[in-house]
């Protein structure tokens, strides 16, 4: 009999520990992030979201133009100075376009220069 309360409290015990689990929230890197990681990352802001070229993978995929969606309207040399339509390293007026196989890939271009950029997710 005195079996039962003790297997009661452990298995208690063991389900108030389960439930007091720490819950973290992962956001989006913004532009300080990203450059406080590589301050040479070659990026853009785009709908809240920002872009990162030089990654290897995505330059492997067969890629094709879709959609124009807008370009490059301001240059920031600070992080805090980024905004939607923000680059460190593109030239204003450099134009976006989405891509048919993915949505989370971009290309922009300018100057007979094609680069393909990835929204960086949530980390």
């Amino acid at each position: 009999m005195k079996k039962k309360p003790c297997l009661f409290l452990v298995l208690f015990s063991l389900f108030l520990v389960g439930c007091n689990e720490t819950v973290t929230e992962s956001k989006k890197p913004n532009a300080a992030e990203v450059l406080r990681l590589d301050n040479h990352a070659d990026i853009f802001q785009l709908e809240g979201n920002i872009l990162q070229t030089n990654i290897e993978w995505i330059d492997n995929l067969e890629l094709n133009e879709n959609k124009y969606i807008g370009e490059i309207e301001f240059k920031a040399t600070k992080a805090e100075d980024f905004k939607n339509g923000t680059a460190n390293l593109l030239p204003i007026g450099a134009k976006i376009y989405s891509v048919k196989e993915r949505n989370d890939i971009f290309i922009v271009k300018f100057d007979n220069v094609l680069k393909r950029y990835l929204i960086l997710s949530e980390g």
